[in-house]
């Protein structure tokens, strides 16, 4: 499954729709939106050949979900515009790519992007502002250096956990549980043995982070069952991959779902 143009341009239709839907029709918007956009991956995973494939599919809908989340959080429309340009790259970058690889690489750098537009919309004080721009500069500064394809997927996938860890700062997750998540991060990007085990450490992470922020967002526990379930079900398929390829892709999946959830709590 190539994600070809017209995939692209429907991805876009679908989020630049929400700005409207959410002046419409609140509620509503944010539970339609999302969930269609997570039919969409499930549709395309049927016509996935391989775990590689997979995880560029999970990478091209977690920007879907994370402009959704951007837009949902641009009060004043004053990030509309870069919101935009990111989703941009993303279909001028896709026309060029020739590999699922590439796809992962490209979707994961968009995400980095608007997590980065996410925690500027929170960050009132301003307090962040700095930390958000040296991890966009070490994305593109690693991305210049990287020598692999495999290199530009991990680049993207550890710099979401910076991006993640700075967000759930902001949203006053629990120090103790981010803490605990970058002591896994260090630990296992030690001992990962190459790029593969590298990109399940990063989006394993990504996982975990967006649960403890999603779960924080949603200030009445509406859905807790629902992050709890994706919680559980990433537990449960990591214990059937057969290698990293398929973690990758059981990580980027569940990482799409809980930002769904999140997306649902705003």
């Amino acid at each position: 499954m190539k994600m070809e143009g017209t995939d692209v341009k429907r991805f876009i239709s679908i989020v630049l729709a929400v700005s409207l839907l959410l002046l419409c029709l609140p509620a509503l918007a944010e539970s339609d939106v999302a969930s269609s956009v997570l039919d969409d991956m499930n549709q395309n995973d049927k016509s996935a050949n391989g775990a590689p494939q997979q995880t560029a599919n999970g990478a091209y809908h977690a920007v879907d979900m994370l402009a959704i989340i951007a837009y949902k959080l641009d009060k004043s429309g004053s990030y509309a515009e870069l919101i935009n340009s990111t989703y941009n790259s993303l279909d001028e970058n896709n026309k060029e790519l020739k590999s699922a690889q590439q796809q992962t690489a490209n979707g994961l750098y968009r995400c980095v992007e608007l997590l980065a537009i996410i925690a500027l919309e929170l960050d009132t004080s301003g307090d962040y502002r700095d930390y958000v721009t040296q991890v966009l500069n070490d994305k593109d500064n690693s991305d210049e250096k990287v020598p692999t394809l495999e290199h530009q997927e991990v680049n993207g996938a550890y710099r979401m956990v910076d991006m993640l860890m700075i967000i759930a700062h902001e949203m006053d997750v629990s120090s103790e549980m981010i803490s605990g998540i970058n002591d896994t991060y260090n630990s296992w990007d030690q001992s990962a043995s190459g790029t593969p085990q590298q990109l399940v450490n990063g989006l394993y992470r990504s996982v975990e982070l967006a649960y403890m922020i999603g779960s924080k967002s949603d200030a009445y526990g509406s859905w807790s069952s629902y992050f709890q379930e994706v919680y559980d079900n990433w537990i449960y398929i990591n214990k059937s991959c057969e290698g990293a390829p398929q973690q990758a892709a059981n990580g980027i999946y569940r990482f799409v779902e809980m930002l769904g959830g999140w997306a649902m709590t705003l």
